[in-house]
């Protein structure tokens, strides 16, 4: 709960159910998580605050069946900082040059101070300037804030996404969960939470599974929700696929899962064998919640992962790779102390750089940066005046 100096106006995406992308995700841990800000949130229509503490301005409007159109999101942004009162404005969004040039056009227009969070990593950097709002603009990596550098980008920082760390799922709920998904009790599980079309992380798991589970009987689950016919054909060509390869008593597709941390807390290994992040966020926050588990994870030796495996958080592999993701996990699963250890790693890692309260508390730092230099600016003004 927030005991609240100034307000910060957050500009996203519909800040409310369903849970199920990371961006909004992350902007509702920060607004919750804030001590000395109050954030305002942007939701639909009768939707209730997500957290105490928490207000919501329902700018989006009724529910449409279909996403909102660009040119109505656009307005929406300039007509909400034209009317706000509000200190400061967070806007988490991608690159984009023309919501970057309307949202800093109407905060300059009311000496509003801008932060930009850029929610997933630009695909080009080459002339990103235009497309960045704010002052700073943070990234969630240290590669992508690298990239944005040599770019020409001035005022940049790294803040990493965040979470709730918790205590580990305790050891006696583990054998309700397994029921609850009708996983085997006492087989070790290796989970692949992730994407169908995204990328080729599902394929590469389903080639690997085979060499896994005759060396090591164990059983892998998919948790990736279906948000399209194109996903629903590729699960069925995966459930085909492992099925030929004699292995689907060894598998449990599940589609979107409400509680991922539950079921995480049941693996052994985790796996991300991901040859591309540019179109989602970098770091994916449920892979973040499994090693806040003390889940022993392997990752796609690409950046941003990189950096947990630099860091010895992770074990990294070629992307894409079915046989050099089966090697590892293969490993793990035959030395519990080791996958213990991974998974300890991992955990420590997440509580050293993405506790959620960390992140907000950064956050704040640079608020306190931002309002400072205003004062700054305004104070010189009066000075010439008078």
């Amino acid at each position: 709960m927030s005991t609240y100096g100034h307000r910060v106006l957050f500009l996203s995406g519909p800040v409310e159910p369903p849970w199920t992308r990371s961006d909004k995700v992350l902007v509702r841990a920060i607004a919750a998580h804030l001590r000395r800000y109050r954030a305002r949130v942007m939701t639909h229509e009768g939707a209730p605050p997500p957290d105490p503490g928490v207000e919501t301005e329902p700018t989006w409007g009724p529910r449409l069946a279909s996403d909102t159109p660009l040119g109505r999101r656009i307005g929406l942004f300039s007509r909400l900082i034209e009317t706000s009162d509000c200190a400061l404005v967070h806007l988490f969004w991608p690159a984009d040059r023309l919501v970057a040039t309307v949202v800093r056009t109407a905060c300059k227009l009311r000496n509003i101070p801008l932060i930009h969070t850029l929610v997933r990593a630009p695909r080009v950097s080459l002339g990103i300037g235009g497309a960045l709002a704010g002052n700073p603009v943070v990234c969630l990596s240290e590669h992508t804030q690298q990239r944005l550098q040599d770019s020409g980008v001035k005022s940049i920082v790294c803040v990493r996404p965040g979470i709730t760390i918790g205590e580990p799922v305790p050891a006696g709920d583990k054998a309700a969960i397994r029921r609850k998904y009708r996983i085997p009790l006492h087989m070790p599980v290796v989970v692949y939470a992730g994407d169908y079309g995204h990328t080729n992380a599902a394929r590469t798991v389903a080639a690997a599974m085979p060499r896994v589970v005759r060396q090591v009987p164990c059983h892998f689950v998919w948790a990736c929700r279906i948000k399209s016919g194109e996903d629903a054909r590729e699960e069925q060509l995966i459930q085909e696929a492992v099925a030929a390869d004699g292995v689907g008593d060894f598998a449990t597709f599940l589609n979107e899962v409400m509680n991922l941390r539950e079921l995480l807390s049941i693996a052994t290994v985790q796996v991300f064998p991901a040859d591309r992040h540019h179109e989602k966020m970098e770091t994916p926050l449920v892979l973040l919640e499994g090693m806040a588990e003390g889940i022993a994870t392997v990752v796609a030796s690409k950046p941003p992962l990189v950096e947990m495996v630099h860091a010895n958080a992770a074990i990294g592999i070629p992307a894409s790779n079915p046989l050099s993701l089966s090697a590892p996990v293969v490993d793990l699963l035959t030395h519990p102390a080791k996958a213990k250890q991974w998974g300890d790693n991992a955990r420590a890692f997440v509580k050293q750089y993405h506790d959620i309260e960390q992140v907000a508390a950064a956050y704040e730092t640079l608020y306190d940066d931002m309002l400072a230099r205003r004062r700054v600016r305004q104070s010189g003004i009066f000075g010439r005046i008078g």
